[in-house]
């Protein structure tokens, strides 16, 4: 294929240092381009961009080895921590477990087990241990405001009752958990408020429990404690 030489473009308003150097090898006329095969412009198109197009692969590559890797990863870690879980549960471990997997929702869930059994044995000191790491792992799920409730409680039978009833009304308020564990702990707080005389407070919880829509089970108890009043 024939190829044109570099030749200079003279421009006579400028110096001689200064001409503009046109490379006409790489210029095809519309007669020659004719003759050009398929093959021809392919090659000529990779040895143009084969630098660009070599890199854009090597990056693509790159992500996709990497998000596939991650995944992989993540796919192999939840299922050693599950396989760990059920080891530690048939072991009946699952205290241990539940410490080594303060991050986890399974140590959340073993830390609620732990807490729940503690709880009916009184041992009310380890619930609240125990109740403290499963809301912490369990965070922005539908039971952290179960181990809320129960961290509450436990606080309140170990003899911090101020502490357990700050509690309470924190839960009470706190729009982003479910409104059943919010309802449970207004309903707490109503009659704590109406067997200390504060009528004003009842009347603020019972109306908080009387609006919401999933606290069929607490406007039920309240209707029936209000009866009995």
């Amino acid at each position: 294929m024939h190829r044109p030489k570099k030749n200079k473009i003279h421009n006579p308003t400028l110096p001689e240092d200064q001409q503009d150097v046109v490379d006409e090898r790489h210029l095809v006329d519309a007669k020659d381009s004719e003759d050009i095969s398929f093959e021809d412009r392919v090659s000529i198109y990779w040895s143009e961009n084969k630098g660009f197009i070599t890199g854009s692969i090597i990056v693509l590559a790159l992500v996709i080895i990497g998000f596939n890797g991650a995944r992989i990863y993540q796919e192999r870690a939840e299922a050693k921590v599950q396989a760990a879980y059920a080891e530690a549960k048939a072991a009946d471990t699952l205290d241990a477990f539940a410490q080594a997997h303060t991050n986890d929702e399974l140590g959340g869930l073993a830390a609620l087990s732990v807490a729940d059994t503690a709880f009916e044995a009184e041992d009310f000191e380890r619930a609240v241990n125990f109740y403290t790491i499963a809301s912490g792992a369990l965070e922005g799920t539908i039971l952290e405001g179960r181990a809320l409730i129960g961290q509450a409680f436990a606080r309140f039978y170990n003899g911090q009752e101020n502490d357990a009833l700050a509690q309470l009304a924190d839960i009470a308020a706190n729009a982003t958990l479910p409104d059943a564990a919010r309802a449970e702990a207004a309903y707490h707080l109503a009659i704590e408020a109406d067997l200390a005389g504060r009528s004003d407070e009842f009347d603020r919880y019972a109306a908080q429990i009387e609006n919401s829509e999933l606290a069929g089970q607490w406007q039920q108890r309240l209707a029936m404690y209000q009866q009995q009043r």
